[in-house]
């Protein structure tokens, strides 16, 4: 079974971008455009891991990991930016700075599973 990878980010065309980059590499991907989907998403069925923006709609992404971690112990979680970074970088999750590439996409999802790339 393929591993499920939720992201969540407010701008569509840029989460199904991410979605079809996920689903081409094998894994089974679900998006979210607010925190409060994302939570959603997650409280209906599981995940293995999550890419969450860090300014989304709602609730914001580390609010949103936070939540994710008390729904799913364990919850693998990396969070996206396009500002400087420093905020996420101070939360303990990785951070992917936009604009990354999908091998930098790819690398993070298989370091959070736990996969050697």
């Amino acid at each position: 079974m393929n591993a499920r990878v939720l992201v969540a980010d407010d701008n569509r065309e840029f989460a199904e971008l991410l979605r079809a980059l996920l689903e081409d590499a094998g894994y089974e991907a679900v998006t979210a455009y607010s925190g409060l989907a994302a939570i959603s998403t997650v409280e209906q069925q599981p995940v293995d891991a999550a890419v969450l923006d860090v300014l989304i709609p709602e609730i914001s992404g580390d609010a949103v990991a936070a939540r994710l971690r008390q729904l799913q112990p364990g919850l693998r979680i990396a969070l996206m930016t396009g500002a400087d970074g420093s905020f996420a970088a101070g939360t303990g999750f990785p951070v992917l700075r936009k604009p990354f590439t999908k091998e930098q996409l790819l690398e993070t999802v298989e370091r959070l599973l736990g996969r050697a790339r």
